[in-house]
């Protein structure tokens, strides 16, 4: 439970939180300009409305592809050591692919490689088989948990709930409590709409990517 907490209020895991932020302040500017002035002219501010819906777009976007990271398996390495050292194995499993690696490397050796040369083809073999045989495996690509959405809309449908008690319990006109709840509430759903749009993605992609290979 207190990992999750923890992953969950890991803000810095966002990517790219500058055009985040870009899209609320636009909206926040356009939402009290609506409440408060109402202007006749209400082109300008649907525009604005569609900038912030633009921004956010785009930072959901570019977050997730900040997030994808290619699988340890498949990232170019030179030294065997080293390329085993940073997969997720087990240390007996390590230590067997790394038995394997260098026998391979050896042999390479044997036909008049140099060490660096028969240490980078062994790796580079022994990742052309996992990418074919990619069905019975895992993905290329190492997807993010992003459970810093959940974070994120817990605290923004929390200053919703806040800032609308405020808004209720006191009288007469209040734009800002008002301003707070509707950004804080849109936001809120937004991140955890965004946390099942990432999910099914990655789900996608691991799928079409094990159709590719299979």
């Amino acid at each position: 439970m207190k990992l999750l907490a923890r992953k969950m209020f890991s803000i810095g895991e966002i990517r790219y939180g500058w055009v985040l932020l870009l899209s609320v302040a636009i909206c926040v500017i356009t939402f009290f300009i609506d409440e408060t002035v109402n202007p006749e002219d209400q082109l300008w501010l649907s525009v604005a409305y569609f900038a912030s819906f633009a921004a956010a777009a785009v930072w959901a976007a570019a977050n997730y592809i900040g997030h994808l990271r290619m699988n340890g398996l498949y990232r170019k390495q030179h030294d065997i050591g080293a390329y085993v050292a940073q997969l997720a194995l087990g240390a007996d499993d390590r230590a067997e692919l790394r038995n394997y690696l260098e026998d391979f490397a050896a042999d390479l050796e044997r036909q008049g490689r140099s060490k660096a040369e028969a240490e980078k083809e062994a790796i580079m073999q022994f990742q052309v088989k996992e990418i074919l045989s990619m069905s019975k495996h895992t993905s290329p690509f190492e997807a993010h948990g992003h459970h810093y959405l959940l974070g994120c809309a817990c605290i923004a449908l929390t200053a919703a709930a806040a800032s609308g008690a405020v808004y209720a319990a006191i009288p007469g006109d209040k734009p800002f409590a008002l301003l707070a709840t509707s950004v804080s509430a849109v936001y809120g759903c937004s991140f955890l709409a965004q946390y099942a749009l990432y999910k099914m993605l990655d789900k996608l992609l691991y799928q079409k990517i094990r159709n590719y290979f299979s």
